[in-house]
């Protein structure tokens, strides 16, 4: 499922997935790892949003662990490799973070926001400046 949205509108995910990353580094230097946890998956899910938003006009409007395929045609297949393996490894914890009563470790908060980070920067080189 996918939902059309207005080209010049990737802006605004792409300010959400920064924003996102943001607190989430604020967190994770507090010790809130699970917010570090939420807020990193947040900001990945923005920025595939805000890539497929710029390059099909369309961002995913399903479960966030299949969006990730409406951005392939958008990048070369290393670079989609790369941003594959970083956003599914997010998208297996975010029902733990998000939903389950057990808390996130310092080592899975800062796995969390380094895997946003690298996606974001991926997403960003792909956008224009």
């Amino acid at each position: 499922m996918t939902k059309v949205v207005e080209k010049s509108k990737y802006k605004n995910y792409l300010k959400k997935a920064v924003e996102n990353l943001e607190v989430a580094n604020d967190a994770l230097n507090k010790s809130k790892y699970n917010a570090a946890v939420s807020n990193a998956i947040h900001c990945a899910i923005n920025a595939i949003d805000s890539l497929g938003v710029y390059y099909i006009g369309k961002r995913h409007d399903g479960k966030h662990e299949d969006a990730i395929g409406i951005i392939k045609e958008a990048l070369t297949e290393e670079e989609y490799a790369q941003i594959s393996k970083q956003y599914s490894t997010l998208m297996e914890l975010k029902n733990e973070a998000e939903y389950q009563p057990d808390l996130m470790e310092e080592e899975e908060a800062e796995d969390a926001v380094k895997r946003a980070s690298r996606i974001l920067s991926k997403v960003r080189e792909k956008l224009p400046k």
